[in-house]
């Protein structure tokens, strides 16, 4: 993947990430404390995935677009 497509698959990760994670602050104010943690379990193991596919087929390639690195 050229550069430029890898920065606009990285901010469309992110946003997923970013939009899951408030999606999970809605269940915790709206849901019983059970019905929570198996929607955090579930929402936790996607962003997993989400940052693995980031990891291994952006940063990869591409270590200048993960911010994380110095």
């Amino acid at each position: 993947m050229d550069a430029k497509s890898a920065t606009r698959f990285k901010q469309h990760g992110e946003r997923a990430i970013e939009e899951l994670s408030l999606a999970l602050t809605l269940a915790k104010e709206a849901s019983p404390a059970d019905e929570f943690l198996r929607l955090r379990t579930s929402v936790g193991d996607i962003i997993a995935r989400i940052d693995t596919v980031l990891r291994d087929n952006i940063y990869k390639d591409h270590p200048g677009l993960d911010g994380m690195k110095d």
